[in-house]
């Protein structure tokens, strides 16, 4: 065998076994390859045994398919790493892609054994805000108008932009996915600031068409921030309509700042990460190192944490208690006048 032979087995071998790990034991890779590809499952077999060789468009539509990038055929390359990115302008379209690929990574996660996702939550969970609907309908409101400067939600207020309904039922589809995959959060004193300072702006900016319209979306925060709670003291989570699930939930204060949020989803056959920019946007690497290094960034952050899940009621009631703090003294802001 030449060393070029050798060469293609071994990168089209290391390959195939790249694409096993991602694909869901219940799922044929071989089948899936041969609808991807639109060739005869024997010759999608011949493929998977490094009999055919792929060509480089069929390894660039696999790549696609599966949003693994071709350098993770390459050790050397630890220091390139390449990211799925979503695509935002200033359109309500780019908006439901994006929310398309969450409730659709939310889906291939939840097809494997075990998953679970760690969260270093620099600000709350973006998953949460999906289970409430004013509270959905604020964030909606100022990512569109506020972030993403969309024209048609410019010169109107919360309350009278209506929300797409394509949005909203993509919102309950997420949160229910994630409700029902097991998670590690890791939150500090400062996780719901954000949000607090982002209602804040509103009000002061008079995007608020009524008191009760601010109320309302600060009662949905309080309600996710009960559900958050609820799940730390039962150490399980909690579907929207109240009904505990059999996902675990592990929750962890952290003293430290966080920095930006970080997401890391495990399985037993593999490993992603999810980078935080541009506020609410992420980014997606299946990069072997990268992920390393962020598993061991979350491991050291978890290492220095308050676990308060099923355990530390006190520590766990203290730390709820100044999330409340917080929100009161949000209302009162926001009712002084």
């Amino acid at each position: 065998m030449s060393s070029k032979t050798k060469n293609t087995t071994k990168f089209q071998g290391k390959w195939n076994a790249i694409l096993q790990a991602h694909t869901p034991n219940h799922i044929s890779l071989a089948r899936e390859i041969s609808e991807l590809l639109d060739i005869s499952i024997d010759s999608a077999y011949r493929r998977l045994r490094n009999d055919t060789e792929y060509t480089l468009d069929e390894a660039a539509i696999i790549a696609n398919h599966f949003n693994l990038p071709l350098e993770a055929l390459n050790n050397e390359l630890q220091s390139v790493v390449s990211f799925k990115i979503n695509r935002l302008d200033n359109t309500v379209d780019s908006y439901l892609n994006y929310l398309e690929n969450i409730r659709d990574s939310l889906k291939r996660l939840s097809q494997f054994e075990s998953p679970v996702i760690y969260y270093g939550a620099e600000d709350i969970p973006v998953f949460y805000h999906f289970g409430m609907k004013r509270l959905v309908e604020f964030k909606m409101t100022y990512w569109l108008k506020s972030l993403m400067l969309v024209p048609e939600f410019q010169y109107r207020n919360f309350g009278s932009i209506p929300i797409p309904d394509e949005l909203k039922q993509l919102s309950e589809e997420i949160y229910e996915l994630f409700s029902k995959i097991s998670s590690v959060e890791i939150w500090t004193s400062e996780t719901v600031l954000s949000t607090v300072k982002q209602l804040m702006f509103y009000w002061d900016a008079g995007f608020f068409d009524s008191k009760d319209d601010a109320m309302q979306v600060v009662n949905d925060l309080e309600d996710v921030i009960k559900k958050v709670q609820r799940s730390a003291e039962t150490g399980y989570k909690f579907s929207s309509s109240g009904t505990m699930l059999n996902a675990r939930f592990q929750m962890y204060i952290s003293d430290v700042m966080i920095g930006t949020n970080s997401i890391l989803a495990k399985t037993g056959q593999f490993t992603t990460s999810f980078i935080s920019y541009s506020t609410f946007n992420f980014m997606q690497t299946n990069n072997a190192e990268f992920n390393r290094q962020n598993e061991l960034w979350m491991n050291n952050l978890i290492s220095r944490s308050l676990m308060i899940s099923s355990t530390a009621e006190k520590q766990r009631n203290q730390f709820f208690k100044g999330i409340y703090k917080q929100l009161d003294e949000l209302r009162q802001y926001m009712l002084r006048e």
